[in-house]
């Protein structure tokens, strides 16, 4: 999280998984190209089962995470992150600030596919950004940045084969009641609730809610309830910087802040408090 207000940040076929949050947030916008492993991608509470080739455009400030089944270390992946007032302006002076549309189209289901060539042209863009992020901050290698996103965005727009509605691929029983709990999750999170409570909500038994999430997402239902509580405790942390600990623990429905504390500790490895002075300074510095 140190990088959270890098203006532009490149992720260059990055192999394994090895986030400190299995859910995470972040103010720039994302472009994700899958490259391999078994992955099931989740962008708000819909979930995506990726193939090689497979590009997703987001919000950051859309919660997401993966889903990696099997072989972390095959799970691989090049991501862009950018900061949309910075390109904003260029954006506007060539008339084409349409492209930054295309990162909200995951919040109503929509994945763009692309052909094969395409793929690999996308691919070798991606990594020329990487080669460009390695130069100095001249304004000269500033420009060159700019300009190799922009360069990405008109290609992803003109090498789209099509644009699917995730509803008009066939979705199973179980990824269906994925998605549901997950919303449940999402919109209950500061309320006191247990798995009975979320099967009475969908009307479905306890045994088969559990055994159905724990299959497409790797998670008992709980474990995947705090880990979305402790998300949005660590955004809440870094973004409102005046709120109390205690105040964000209760509304991030932690029973206790000593709960708090102790659950926060446990899968950070810092306090809350730490956590908060550590990463405003480095947000601060632009790290």
């Amino acid at each position: 999280m140190t990088r959270i207000i890098e203006k532009l940040l490149i992720g260059y076929h990055v192999k394994g998984q090895a986030y400190a949050l299995d859910f995470h947030t972040h103010p720039q916008y994302e472009i994700f190209l899958f490259h391999g492993g078994n992955c099931r991608f989740l962008v708000g509470n819909k979930i995506y089962y990726l193939q090689p080739g497979d590009l997703l455009m987001m919000d950051g400030m859309t919660v997401h995470r993966a889903y990696v089944i099997g072989d972390k270390d095959a799970y691989e992946r090049s991501i862009v992150h950018f900061d949309a007032d910075w390109i904003t302006p260029l954006l506007n002076d060539l008339n084409i600030d349409y492209l930054l549309r295309f990162f909200t189209e995951n919040r109503n289901g929509l994945i763009r596919t692309f052909r094969k060539k395409d793929e690999l042209l996308l691919e070798n863009a991606i990594r020329e950004m990487n080669h460009l992020q390695q130069l100095d901050q001249s304004y000269a290698n500033e420009a060159k940045r700019k300009l190799a996103l922009v360069q990405l965005l008109l290609m992803i727009d003109s090498s789209t084969d099509k644009i699917v509605e995730k509803g008009q691929a066939y979705v199973d029983e179980k990824t269906q009641i994925a998605e549901k709990v997950s919303e449940y999750i999402f919109k209950h999170y500061r309320d006191s609730f247990n798995i009975d409570d979320i099967a009475s909500a969908l009307n479905l038994s306890k045994s088969y809610l559990s055994h159905a999430f724990k299959e497409i997402t790797g998670n008992t239902i709980m474990a995947y309830a705090m880990g979305y509580r402790l998300s949005q405790a660590c955004t809440a942390l870094l973004m409102e910087p005046t709120k109390s600990i205690k105040m964000i623990s209760g509304e991030c429905g932690f029973e206790s802040d000593a709960h708090f504390s102790r659950y926060f500790k446990q899968n950070i490895g810092s306090t809350p408090s730490n956590y908060r002075k550590n990463n405003r300074i480095n947000i601060q510095k632009g790290e």
